[in-house]
């Protein structure tokens, strides 16, 4: 009984690790199309309720002003990954807040957020933030 308890413990312990991995993974795949300037395509990809709150337009806009005289990514490294059930403005659900130390060309620290949301059966970022 001891050992199928321990067992257990160790899946759910990996489980969890598993979808953190996967998440951070899709934060990082996301920001490689903004670092490479495919602001369209970065758009596509977030989830519904990105698209509701910020036109293509807007987004391609606030990215040029902000992210562009940043310059290349030279490091990112994670910071942090918290989880919650609900955001403020947001329904209810699955939802993981990432936070990234980066460094860029032009600025050498900042932290980069980006909220992912799972209400569409998959990790699909709802905000990004850069201080």
């Amino acid at each position: 009984m001891r050992k199928t308890l321990l067992l257990i413990i160790f899946l759910s312990c990996f489980c969890a690790h598993a979808e953190e991995l996967e998440v951070i993974h899709r934060a990082k795949s996301w920001l490689a199309l903004i670092d490479n300037g495919q602001y369209q395509q970065s758009w596509q990809q977030a989830d519904s309720l990105f698209k509701q709150t910020m036109p293509q337009s807007n987004w391609s806009k606030a990215l040029k002003q902000v992210r562009v005289p940043l310059g290349k990514v030279v490091l990112r490294k994670n910071l942090s990954l918290m989880n919650y059930d609900s955001l403020p403005g947001t329904p209810d659900g699955e939802y993981v807040i990432i936070q990234f130390q980066s460094q860029f060309m032009n600025r050498d620290h900042a932290v980069e957020t980006v909220s992912l949301s799972k209400s569409s059966g998959q990790w699909q970022p709802i905000g990004y933030f850069i201080n």
